[in-house]
């Protein structure tokens, strides 16, 4: 089953019978930023790192030595980044890229290479950038880009090319930026913008236009889909795909309507459901979609006011519909559901007996809020939309980069002359030094917030390397808060992410910013200030 900033909070709430995974996107988002949502445990990620649970914890999925239910939050452990959860298990990886595992391990979910139930973590494997899981497997995008499997294969899920069981982590494919899982099929987008499938086929979950019987049903290794995906997510037996332009694209079943596409008729092969999609959603049965103006639309099954027996019941929406304004992010299950505001506060609704993290279990048809001062995604924060459909061409910067004589990749672009860089690059690279700052989100402003003098928290998607030669480039225009005052950079949109002019950020926080061009080299100097 199943992708910044001063304050963070990451849900994963569990369904038992299938788990629903949240949309991961490319490069920016990565593997921290996730709302999950099903019905049994949940998970959060505080802003301080502490990981906190509630639901049911029958199987030790809560990592804290027992197997007590809760349905409020309780703390686990510190120094989290990225959270992920199965069918009574948990995963975690903490901020030295180290992941961990907990609760049921039947199938050998955990990766331990064992099938023993574990109520304390245990550690599984280094290097970790980010995760996804599904109900008794899992994968894990190291930080050079390879994809790992382990778990339950009976569906060729796992994507080894058999249908065997695997114990502990086996290496999947190189290059990938993201990956979402679903019951029994996959989702991976490589570097280069291809979307990739795998698993079981019956309804056409792959995509790949056929709809397969029950003896030739699975595919597995991978098979390529399309091209030019920015996230993708993994519904219960759907698909849905945000492309680099910003349209929706669906495929799966559709008895719900889940597809979107005014018809209940299973679609084998990628409709196109709508434009303007920040990113999508996909649950048991229903879709949601953030468009770039933060409203949430939904379609599927879709829960109606509660009856006088306290029973609510759903219908069928074909077609998107508006939700509400102003979210981050959503998280889709069977029955449950999670969304996160962009002014940072948590709200969960559905019909689920068992807790909502708002210490009752009472189910809701209307989200209750739960918790502040959440983390939000980095598709709320940093990517703007552009501001024209046009563009420039972006080469990918070929000269040196030296950062206080230190050698440094950037996945920077030149544009007319100029260099441009992703701010969190930037944080990172002169992180420690005297002019460090943080990159977080201001809600009441809807704005990126940049703090001086702040340490930078890493994100563990930095400093990725460029892919697939020039891009068109859009002028886009992103609201900057530095230091409380609003500020404005120059900046261009590529393939959904912004790029910051280098200077307007040498300038203003007073570092230097020098082209030595017999070496063809751009040199940033953290101890000198900034001159023209």
């Amino acid at each position: 089953m199943k992708k910044i900033m001063c304050l963070l909070l990451i849900v994963v709430i569990i369904l038992t019978f299938s788990i629903i995974p949240m949309v991961v996107k490319s490069a920016e988002t990565d593997g921290v930023k996730a709302v999950w949502s099903s019905g049994v445990h949940s998970l959060a990620i505080k802003d301080d790192g502490s990981l906190w649970a509630w639901g049911n914890n029958d199987y030790g999925q809560f990592g804290n030595g027992t197997e007590i239910s809760r349905t409020s939050p309780i703390k686990i452990m510190d120094n989290v980044t990225a959270v992920s959860a199965g069918a009574a298990y948990t995963l975690a990886v903490k901020a030295d890229g180290t992941l961990w595992a907990w609760g049921g391990n039947a199938s050998n979910q955990l990766g331990d290479g064992t099938k023993t139930n574990k109520r304390s973590p245990v550690k599984i494997m280094d290097n970790v950038l980010t995760i996804s899981s599904g109900d008794y497997h899992n994968f894990a995008i190291k930080k050079d880009g390879s994809l790992w499997a382990w778990g339950s294969n009976i569906f060729g899920q796992l994507g080894d090319g058999t249908t065997d069981n695997r114990p502990s982590p086996v290496k999947v494919m190189d290059n990938v930026a993201a990956v979402s899982t679903g019951e029994t099929h996959t989702m991976a987008i490589k570097t280069d913008g291809s979307l990739w499938a795998w698993g079981w086929n019956i309804g056409g979950h792959l995509g790949d236009g056929s709809d397969r019987k029950y003896d030739d049903a699975y595919k597995s290794p991978p098979i390529k889909i399309m091209d030019n995906v920015a996230a993708v997510s993994v519904g219960g037996e759907h698909t849905l795909a945000t492309k680099t332009d910003g349209s929706l694209w669906a495929w799966g079943k559709n008895s719900s309507g889940q597809l979107g596409d005014g018809t209940t008729t299973t679609g084998p092969s990628p409709v196109k459901i709508m434009d303007n999609v920040t990113v999508a959603f996909g649950g048991g049965g229903i879709s949601f979609a953030i468009k770039t103006d933060g409203t949430l639309w939904g379609w599927g099954s879709i829960a109606n006011p509660m009856n006088d027996a306290g029973v609510i019941t759903y219908s069928k929406i074909l077609s998107p519909v508006k939700i509400m304004d102003n979210v981050a992010t959503v998280g889709a299950g069977y029955g449950s559901y999670a969304l996160v505001k962009t002014d940072g506060t948590l709200w969960t609704w559905g019909d689920t007996t068992l807790p909502l993290g708002d210490g009752t279990t009472v189910p809701r048809n209307t989200p209750a809020k739960i918790m502040d001062g959440v983390k939000l995604p980095s598709n709320a924060t940093l990517t703007a939309p552009p501001t024209s459909t046009g563009g420039v061409s972006a080469k990918p910067t070929a000269s040196t980069v030296l950062v206080n004589g230190k050698n440094i990749a950037f996945g920077a672009y030149n544009i007319a002359g100029n260099n441009y860089f992703k701010l969190r690059d930037l944080a990172l690279a002169i992180n420690g030094t005297g002019k460090q700052f943080s990159v977080g989100w201001d809600g009441a402003n809807n704005a990126i917030s940049l703090t001086s003098g702040i340490s930078y928290t890493p994100e563990g998607s930095e400093l990725q390397a460029n892919t697939g030669g020039n891009k068109n480039a859009v002028p886009t225009k992103s609201k900057i808060f530095l230091d409380g005052k609003e500020v404005s950079f120059e900046a261009y949109n590529i393939d959904g992410s912004n790029y910051f002019k280098l200077r307007d950020i040498g300038k203003a926080f007073n570092f230097g910013v020098d082209w030595d061009e017999a070496k063809n080299t751009i040199v940033i100097d953290t101890n000198r200030g900034y001159t023209e």
